[in-house]
């Protein structure tokens, strides 16, 4: 599978049609640009907690409606691997966006997320940045 993979903050930057993200979005065939269920948990959470919930919500739904959600797999051992290898390295990257990464690095997808500082330290990712 090769494609994209966006990590929550590009999925935000989408809904507000900032940065040029709906451009990358729209200028990418569908079945190339995946979302984690990990997003889908993140983006729920921030709908319930805005002063917009239904739009927010009806966000979230468009983009389980279009794009393929993938699943949390049974790769936790890489999750518990990559935790262990940056903590003992002292370096502090979010649990969501460690399971982002494995997500990506099983199904071989690139990671889209403005915040590549967490992701690049994650062996085996590779991240871009679509906000311009």
């Amino acid at each position: 599978m090769k494609g994209y993979i966006l990590d929550t903050d590009t999925w935000i930057e989408y809904f507000h049609r900032r940065n040029g993200v709906e451009k990358h979005i729209a200028n990418t065939p569908v079945n190339q640009i995946y979302a984690s269920e990990v997003s889908i948990a993140e983006l729920t959470y921030g709908a319930l907690h805005s002063k917009a919930v239904e739009k927010h919500l009806q966000e979230t739904k468009g983009i389980q409606d279009t794009f393929t959600i993938l699943p949390l797999g049974d790769w936790t051992r890489d999750y518990a691997e990559i935790r262990q290898a940056l903590t003992s390295k002292g370096l502090v990257v979010g649990d969501f966006d460690i399971l982002i990464a494995v997500t990506a690095r099983h199904f071989d997808l690139t990671v889209v997320t403005h915040n590549t500082k967490h992701f690049s330290q994650i062996p085996g990712i590779n991240c871009v940045d679509w906000v311009e």
